[in-house]
């Protein structure tokens, strides 16, 4: 009997053994670090890589990637104490974007405003600025305006109203009874997921506040963002 060797049909061959058509060099990202490359003799071999938007190179033996300028520092603040705060029957008939702040909430502001000058004068530096972003609901406006209190017009490099830090939208008038009812079947449902009828979830207010990344901060500006609640404060604002 005479045995007759015959090579392994591609078909068979494992996957980084497989001869492919001709294809410039490109690279895929995969899971954590690893990745396929297509190498020049049109073989697969996998490659570490790393990633683009951390500043780490795609490519070995090539330099990092420029990190985007950033801010000083980026300085969340919340609204001094509002009418809502202090009665939630305000919801049934108030619009959330009209709401006050008490007084007490206008002496909140200007403290706070007093104690961020205090700390970005500890840098020691002499030409420092401050940029605000506001959400243009009315208790957020007036927490700045009282806020702005401790700051000359030479320190502020200026002001926008953004509209996607505003507070999470939880429907139109707040039905008390209804909203407790809504609140429970959020738990159930999913915290992160569950979006209020005639409103939003944690899921759509993170889309419109990472979506500000593409506003480019200044170097060495302090950017002080005043909004309605911190608690849906993407970790993309940093």
């Amino acid at each position: 009997m005479v045995a007759t060797l015959t090579s392994t049909p591609p078909s068979f061959l494992p996957l980084w053994r497989r001869k492919l058509p001709t294809y410039n060099p490109t690279q895929c990202l995969g899971t954590g670090k690893e990745a396929l490359e297509i190498s020049s003799n049109g073989y697969i071999k996998t490659n570490t890589i790393g990633f683009p938007e951390k500043g780490i190179s795609t490519r070995p033996g090539t330099s990092s990637t420029p990190r985007p300028p950033r801010p000083r520092r980026i300085i969340l603040v919340r609204h001094g104490e509002s009418e809502g705060n202090v009665d939630e029957t305000v919801y049934t008939r108030v619009p959330d974007p009209k709401i006050d702040l008490t007084e007490k909430g206008k002496a909140e502001a200007e403290e706070c405003g007093w104690r961020i000058r205090e700390m970005i004068e500890k840098d020691g530096a002499n030409d420092w600025k401050v940029y605000f972003y506001v959400s243009p609901y009315k208790r957020t406006l007036e927490t700045l305006r009282h806020l702005g209190l401790a700051f000359e017009r030479s320190r502020i490099s200026g002001m926008r109203e953004e509209p996607r830090i505003r507070e999470q939208d939880f429907g139109n008038f707040q039905d008390r009874e209804k909203m407790r009812l809504d609140k429970a079947l959020r738990l159930r449902y999913g915290r992160f997921f569950y979006r209020f009828p005639n409103g939003e979830s944690a899921a759509d207010v993170y889309d419109r506040i990472t979506a500000t990344r593409r506003t480019k901060p200044k170097r060495e500006l302090n950017y002080c963002l005043t909004w309605p609640s911190l608690a849906c404060v993407s970790n993309e604002m940093v």
